[in-house]
């Protein structure tokens, strides 16, 4: 049998995975959210991620959890894949969300379980243009939630990074909520951009030191500088 016709045949029986996966710990997810959203991430939403890496046979190793605390934190990361959010669905031992791309809220199930455990939303360039977002992802970093954000805005299969957003460290500076750099290793062999072939792999996820946004003024220019000191810390560990 024709080697390419095998890896497409196995592609689609893991995205048949993944979509069965999803919209059975979706529906969980919904009904256990309409009582607690925190419940609700640290068990079905855990088992989700742990469940599609099993079957799509991705191994994920997991270094510096140590840096990880159960305190108001900005995790930040370079998005390689849809695969992220897979990886780290899996093992987060504390309550989080996530800002996302309101494309999401389009899938069905998973756009509505999404939304109602309370995931922040914004454009597709990662822009804040509903200032509403804002303020509401504000005032919950402020009561103690882990928020994930990738600067990048968008995906990047290409090696490096691209520019950082601003939208992140505005909002990191103005609750005063330190900034947990995460890097990520091999998502992106996992699955191309554009492509539905699923491979199989590894990936390494490592929590660096956290960045103290509180030495950095709060006018535009420390902001920046901010964004600037994190994009280096990236580029180095990379």
């Amino acid at each position: 049998m024709n080697i390419n016709l095998v890896k497409t045949i196995i592609s689609i029986l893991k995205w048949s995975i993944i979509a069965v996966l999803t919209v059975f710990f979706g529906l969980l997810t919904i009904i256990i959210s309409l009582f607690s959203p925190k419940v609700a991430c640290l068990s079905t939403v855990k088992y989700w991620g742990k469940l599609i890496l099993f079957f799509c046979n991705i191994n994920l190793k997991v270094n510096g959890i140590e840096n990880l605390s159960n305190k108001p934190l900005i995790i930040m990361y370079n998005h390689k894949s849809f695969f992220d959010i897979f990886c780290f669905s899996s093992f987060m031992p504390y309550d989080w969300r996530a800002m996302m791309k309101k494309e999401l809220l389009k899938f069905p199930v998973f756009g509505q379980a999404v939304k109602i455990m309370g995931h922040y939303f914004v454009a597709r360039d990662g822009s804040f243009e509903d200032r509403r977002e804002v303020v509401k992802m504000l005032k919950k970093i402020k009561n103690g939630k882990i928020v994930f954000i990738a600067p990048e805005g968008t995906r990047n299969p290409n090696p490096g990074l691209l520019d950082f957003k601003t939208g992140g460290f505005f909002i990191a500076r103005k609750t005063d909520t330190n900034i947990l750099p995460m890097i990520i290793s091999g998502a992106g062999d996992i699955l191309d951009k554009g492509s539905l072939n699923i491979k199989s792999g590894d990936v390494e996820i490592s929590f660096l030191n956290e960045i103290n946004v509180s030495s950095y003024p709060s006018d535009k220019d420390g902001i920046n500088s901010l964004r600037e000191h994190t994009f280096k810390v990236f580029q180095n560990n990379l």
